[in-house]
């Protein structure tokens, strides 16, 4: 194993004593703290003020206090060295340390008196193969996909329509103009711009507070959060864990457009859409409203035709009702109705005769057959049998009659109704040819002179044609 400080300096000052002759000290004994002191300003001033030192990082301690400081061992194959980073240069980093990690550390070496070691105190820690950026952006990628912020399934559909829209971005940039370019096609469009920095060190925390407050301020549609291109340094803002959370926390649906198209944050990956530029994020929220006046135009044709189809089958219907049998011949039901009933009372009528007859004829062999035994005593009680089932039987009949002709009271009542008589009495008219009676169905069918009957509720009225060209019903 290679020498340490300690070791180097036991060695080098035995030579020194062994080639010089001994003599009596007489100096003092040094205190420990004051052998730590010289032994911290030999180190210093056998060692440059800043050394950069790379290695792989081992014994990472992340701080649970609060404190910030970072504590950790860099080591190579055959040596190790304990470092410190402070708070105010921990929170400069854009990464986060793990073991196992190459790093460049930056810094100075100075003795921990407590312990009597040496260490590095780190300024600056960049990793080894990659930029500190790129590492972070695959860090805080690789945490957010494990909590399932990327998922599709939790990501908000957009408003088809949207009437308020949000510009999340600076007021000063070119990225505004061009969302503004393509949003004022709409003038109905009702926007709002929340300026925020969207780059600098406090950039991140001012777009996180703005999302937060449009979603308590609520009202809008839609947001777009948006900003130019330029390098990753300049876009880092979109990549703060804190953004992230923002996005994912918003009610309202946020439409992303940051950097050119090979530009990808962290924001775009969690934002409910991706789009890869500022101009193509308001295309994308105004894709419907662009193709809305077709869309209206062919509802329009849809609906008229679906109103001249229904026309057209209330005329059918209307005509075939005028066609109807019941229209045309209203009394012939009426008369068809009368010659039933006189038919089924004749049957009746019948059928009580016969039933009559068929009684006295039982009577009177029931009374030819009594005659013979003289059992006058029971064909009285026969005879008088016989006359309560005839009253019963009339009875019967009689109120049979009366049903059905209420019932045909009730037929001509609705037939009457419903028959021309009270078409006539609502406004309508009928009109017909003078010559021979015939029904007008159609303008067309009348002729220039022809003498036209017109017949109304309280009578009728005689016209001569002139202009037999009338406006269709429909």
């Amino acid at each position: 194993m290679p020498e340490g400080f300690f070791e180097t300096h036991s060695r080098l000052t035995a030579k020194r004593t062994s080639a010089a002759p001994p003599v009596a000290s007489a100096a003092a004994p040094l205190t420990v703290t004051q052998l730590t002191r010289k032994i911290d300003a030999a180190i210093k001033s056998g060692l440059p003020a800043a050394v950069a030192v790379k290695g792989e990082v081992s014994n990472f301690r992340p701080q649970r206090t609060g404190s910030g400081h970072l504590y950790f061992t860099l080591k190579d194959a055959s040596a190790c060295i304990d470092c410190v980073m402070w708070n105010d240069a921990a929170a400069r980093l854009k990464f986060t340390l793990s073991d196992g990690l190459e790093v460049l550390a930056a810094g100075r070496v100075a003795v921990y008196a407590d312990r009597g070691k040496y260490q590095l105190y780190v300024s600056t820690l960049s990793p080894l193969g990659q930029g500190a950026l790129e590492l972070a952006f695959q860090q805080l990628r690789l945490k957010l996909e494990k909590e399932g912020l990327f998922a599709a399934e939790r990501k908000k559909p957009l408003p088809p329509y949207p009437n308020r829209i949000a510009l999340v971005t600076s007021a000063a940039t070119a990225a505004l103009q061009d969302m503004l370019k393509v949003l004022r096609r709409f003038p109905w469009l009702r926007i709002s711009l929340y300026h925020v920095p969207v780059q600098g060190e406090s950039a991140g925390e001012k777009i996180a507070a703005a999302l937060r407050h449009l979603n308590s301020a609520g009202g809008f549609d839609v947001i777009l959060l948006a900003r130019g291109g330029g390098s990753l340094e300049d876009l880092w803002a979109f990549n703060e864990e804190i953004v992230a959370r923002a996005v994912a926390a918003s009610s309202i649906p946020i439409v992303t457009g940051v950097g050119h198209e090979v530009d990808v944050s962290i924001a775009d990956l969690v934002a409910d859409h991706h789009a890869h530029t500022p101009t193509e994020a308001a295309q994308t929220v105004t894709a419907n409203w662009r193709i809305a006046g077709d869309a209206v135009s062919t509802i329009a044709a849809r609906l008229s035709r679906a109103m001249r189809q229904v026309a057209a089958d209330a005329r059918h219907r209307l005509l075939a009702v005028a066609r109807h049998e019941v229209f045309r011949r209203p009394l012939d039901r009426i008369n068809i109705k009368r010659q039933l009933l006189d038919e089924r009372q004749r049957a009746l009528t019948m059928a009580i005769s016969a039933g009559l007859r068929r009684r006295r004829a039982e009577l009177v062999e029931l009374e030819s057959l009594w005659a013979q035994r003289h059992p006058r005593h029971l064909i009285a009680l026969r005879r008088a049998r016989l006359d309560g089932l005839q009253s019963q039987l009339m009875r019967s009949a009689d109120q049979d009659l009366r049903r059905r002709l209420a019932r045909l009271d009730a037929l001509s009542a609705h037939l009457n109704a419903i028959g021309p008589e009270q078409v006539l009495r609502r406004g309508y008219t009928m009109t017909t040819r003078k010559k021979d009676g015939r029904l007008l169905r159609s303008a067309a069918d009348a002729k220039i002179g022809e003498a036209l009957v017109t017949r109304l509720a309280d009578g009728t009225v005689e016209s001569i044609v002139s202009d037999p060209r009338q406006p269709t019903l429909f």
